[in-house]
């Protein structure tokens, strides 16, 4: 099976050619090689001649402040206000208003729009990676679960989504990605990791919970879920929800650390910055019924251990 990775040298796309180079034939798309995801054309001639059986659609702009700093600009181009935000069609933007833009619409939206229309008429299959973000993050949800972002890279990631039709297509939903660090960029953990052991006392959050989830799982799980030619939306998503005072807790006896461990709020951490869901708890049974269980976090942390 050949396959075109978006995002290739991002946390999941480099560990995902890392372990699946022997599965599958994989061409990586990247803005590095030259290719804009904005760029219609240059998509179009990216994809010529590839005869791609599947696009993996890992590439995004996850700056949350970033791209909360982008909406004002992203809103002028749309020519729409704050109020028809969630009644937007997708379906009939024009593209090249947005080309070699780099706001968190262009690169969230439209080029997944890009990318999705050429695949259509090709005729690949197309899995879409989203986010807990299209959710307001006030408790625990299933693949059914109804969306509704409070950030403005969650509302271009949920756009993406309104995008698939995901009764051919694939959907997955991540959140909090950890356990592997690419030459570019750290994952939570190992940022958690190294604090931990290099500083004397940190404070971390108590009002807030996450569903981290193990780099590896999300691999083997896009793997498992191309095996069984899936459709629709699936959460690829980690078996504990946790606080970041608990994760900090957990990994400081599973290192024997001796930092001293504060409590801060999500109110103090983030003030003045683009808002975060408070309890973003991803369910994960839809996926498990289906035969792949995704590590905990206990779990998680004992192979990085080893690792």
């Amino acid at each position: 099976m050949k396959i075109i990775l978006t995002g290739a040298t991002g946390l999941i796309g480099s560990r995902f050619e890392a372990l699946m180079f022997e599965s599958y034939e994989i061409i990586p798309l990247s803005s590095s090689d030259g290719v804009d995801i904005t760029n219609r054309g240059s998509m179009e001639s990216f994809l010529s001649g590839k005869n791609a059986d599947v696009v993996i659609h890992l590439a995004g702009k996850t700056d949350v402040d970033s791209c909360e700093e982008d909406k004002d600009t992203d809103l002028g181009i749309l020519n729409i206000d704050e109020e028809k935000i969630k009644s937007l069609d997708t379906n009939d933007l024009d593209s090249s208003v947005w080309q070699d833009k780099n706001t968190a619409f262009a690169i969230n939206t439209i080029g997944t729009k890009n990318l999705y229309d050429i695949a259509k008429e090709k005729g690949i299959k197309f899995v879409y990676i989203s986010t807990d973000f299209v959710f307001p993050g006030n408790g625990e949800y299933t693949e059914d679960s109804q969306t509704g972002p409070i950030n403005w890279y969650g509302m271009t990631k949920w756009y993406g989504e309104s995008l698939i039709d995901n009764t051919k297509d694939l959907i997955v939903r991540l959140s909090f990605p950890y356990g592997y660090s690419s030459p570019v960029r750290q994952d939570f953990v190992q940022k958690l990791i190294d604090l931990l052991r290099d500083k004397d006392e940190v404070s971390l959050v108590e009002n807030q919970t996450i569903t981290p989830t193990f780099i590896d799982d999300i691999v083997n799980g896009l793997d498992f879920l191309l095996s069984k030619n899936a459709t629709g939306i699936h959460h690829l998503t980690g078996s504990s929800y946790l606080t970041p005072l608990e994760i900090g807790e957990k990994i400081k006896n599973t290192f024997s650390f001796e930092t001293i461990i504060n409590t801060t709020n999500m109110e103090a951490l983030y003030a003045g910055k683009a808002p975060r869901p408070f309890q973003s708890k991803m369910q994960n049974a839809k996926i498990r019924n289906l035969g792949f269980n995704p590590k905990t976090f206990d779990e998680g942390l004992e192979a990085i251990k080893i690792m």
